[in-house]
């Protein structure tokens, strides 16, 4: 499986978070998405990243979100998260969306992480970063960034 290991340093993002159950997040986000991109919040929040926090095993919270930047209000129903510096594993993503992305995102969690001998996972929680979408969506990138340690 195609992925790099980056240093990151710590940064902080704005966005809009919702709770999903793990069995039906692949269903539920792309609604979250879609209901986001269609309201006047996608004015204030175009969404370069989608963030899995804090899950449980059966639930977590996601955000839509972008880069914090501090000088700008934050607008009512919006958070902010700061993101650890740390180490990750990066993995491209190409193709149509969500489907491309979803195919990575399990791959990582049922293959690559469970037969990984170097590094293993060192957080609760990832990210989709985003690019502009293209005119063909074969030839759209998006990225899955997961918190590592080496073993």
């Amino acid at each position: 499986m195609e992925y790099k290991i980056v240093e990151k340093a710590t940064f902080t993002v704005i966005g809009k978070a919702r709770k999903f159950q793990g069995e039906t997040s692949y269903e539920e986000i792309p609604k979250f998405w879609n209901e986001h991109m269609k309201s006047k919040d996608a004015e204030n929040l175009c969404g370069m990243y989608g963030i899995c926090l804090d899950g449980d095993g059966k639930s977590f919270e996601y955000l839509i979100a972008d880069n914090y930047i501090p000088w700008k209000e934050i607008p009512d129903g919006f958070v902010t998260k700061v993101i650890p510096a740390g180490t990750w594993a990066i993995f491209p993503c190409r193709g149509a969306l969500p489907e491309a992305l979803q195919n990575v995102n399990t791959k990582i969690w049922k293959e690559w992480l469970p037969n990984c001998k170097e590094y293993k996972l060192a957080g609760n929680y990832n990210i989709e970063m985003y690019t502009p979408l293209c005119e063909k969506p074969e030839d759209n990138y998006s990225e899955i960034w997961v918190p590592v340690e080496k073993i």
